[in-house]
């Protein structure tokens, strides 16, 4: 009787042992699916990570080529190759790309200036193989260019070692408000103020003064003060298109008669005159080819509607070609009064006045008695300087970037705001 009772104690250890290789073998098969799938799950992160951010990529390309005034089709090529570059072309490897510009899903529907990006495909896993053919993972970006208020209201825009490339003289007279001042030369006399009347040179708090170099001198301290050694920006207004001249009347000559009313169109004659000569100019677009000398006392206003002035050389819309083409001017001295409006829709909405950057000569209000420039919107002068000189010569506007700024004397008064100012458009990401 003992010995089977011993016998069944082992029996039952036995039976007991084999239950317990049974739940270990379960545990560990449940263990093990669990790490495979965690693996696995991985595995897809990392996968759709990787595909987003090759579509981002692409869009964002698409964009940039859009912003610089590509062609649609000329950024959909731009994306497609982006995706290929980081390993995704369509129709290989299972992988689908498909580009829209304009995008066919989303916020931007529509609208050129945005690409949009597809990328689907399916993605095998490690662990769990049989999986593999119901993974398909889609992703999708768009970018697109879109309005930026960068909040300065004046910009230097010179990036070299270039001393002066803002410049306020003892006689300036110099106020701002909504926004400060940028300047981007990398010299340790970048900025120099020499108004040390600091009633006379005024920033509206927060705003102040950003330079990449150095300012030396007196700058307004209220807001933000004087911050040297910052990093220098892009031109905010870099690729910005230039307007088409197709459609557009040319004219060779301009009207004689006072007031002289000015329609839009292409003007290959200088606009100016003696004599108290009066403009007033439509609304729209005009494109000046010998640009505007109000030297003669001639004054110049716009109509109701506004208008965008885009000033360029003799070969416009072809390129500039050095030693030939010849570039107007923009001289607004004398005692004339200039009392201009930008438009505010459209491509060129609150952007007043826009030099081609082939053309390198200054714009300036001078004037010993009254030069007034008064003028909402922008005025971009990339690759020239901005003069104001005059006792009481005076620039109130809404905005000024030029490559260098000089105001030696005069009163310049700017308002910025973005109900007021052209809004730089930049390619990012929008979705």
């Amino acid at each position: 009787m003992h010995l089977q009772t011993l016998g069944g104690f082992w029996r039952g250890r036995a039976s007991e042992g084999g239950q317990a290789i049974v739940l270990i073998a379960i545990t560990f098969l449940a263990l093990t699916m669990a790490v495979g799938l965690a693996i696995d799950a991985g595995q897809l992160f990392v996968a759709r990570r990787t595909m987003q951010e090759a579509a981002d990529a692409a869009a964002y390309a698409g964009a940039v080529v859009r912003y610089q005034g590509g062609s649609a089709t000329d950024a959909r090529s731009a994306a497609i190759a982006d995706a290929t570059r980081n390993g995704y072309t369509d129709g290989v490897a299972g992988w689908t790309v498909t580009v829209h510009v304009p995008p066919t899903s989303g916020l931007y529907v529509g609208n050129d200036r945005y690409a949009e990006v597809i990328i689907q495909g399916s993605v095998r896993t490690a662990l769990v193989p049989a999986q593999s053919a119901l993974t398909l993972v889609h992703v999708r970006a768009t970018a697109g260019a879109e309005p930026l208020n960068n909040g300065y209201a004046i910009i230097a825009l010179d990036r070299g070692n270039t001393p002066d490339a803002l410049y306020a003289g003892p006689n300036a007279d110099i106020h701002l408000t909504g926004g400060g001042i940028l300047v981007n030369s990398s010299s340790t006399t970048a900025a120099e103020s020499a108004q040390c009347n600091l009633t006379r040179f005024t920033i509206s708090p927060p705003y102040g003064t950003d330079v990449a170099g150095s300012g030396t001198g007196c700058f307004p301290t209220t807001g933000d003060g004087v911050d040297n050694n910052q990093p220098q920006q892009a031109d905010p207004f870099s690729g910005f298109p230039k307007p088409s001249t197709t459609g557009m009347t040319t004219y060779n000559s301009l009207p004689n008669t006072d007031p002289t009313v000015l329609t839009p169109g292409v003007y290959t004659v200088q606009l100016g005159g003696a004599g108290h000569t009066n403009y007033d100019l439509t609304s729209g677009i005009y494109i000046l080819k010998a640009g505007i000398d109000l030297g003669g006392n001639a004054d110049i206003s716009s109509l109701a509607g506004g208008v965008f002035i885009f000033n360029t050389h003799t070969n416009y819309p072809g390129a500039f070609r050095p030693g030939i083409d010849t570039c107007g001017v923009i001289n607004l001295q004398g005692n004339a009064e200039s009392e201009l409006a930008a438009m505010t829709t459209g491509t060129y909405a609150h952007f007043l006045l826009y030099q081609d950057p082939a053309c390198t000569n200054e714009m300036k209000i001078a004037g010993s008695q009254t030069a007034v420039f008064t003028g909402t919107g922008t005025i971009y002068l990339p690759n020239a300087t901005f003069t104001l000189d005059g006792n009481n010569a005076t620039l109130t506007g809404s905005q000024l970037v030029a490559k260098k700024i000089n105001i030696q004397n005069g009163n310049l008064s700017i308002d910025f705001n973005a109900g007021n100012t052209a809004q730089p458009i930049l390619p990012r990401l929008s979705e």
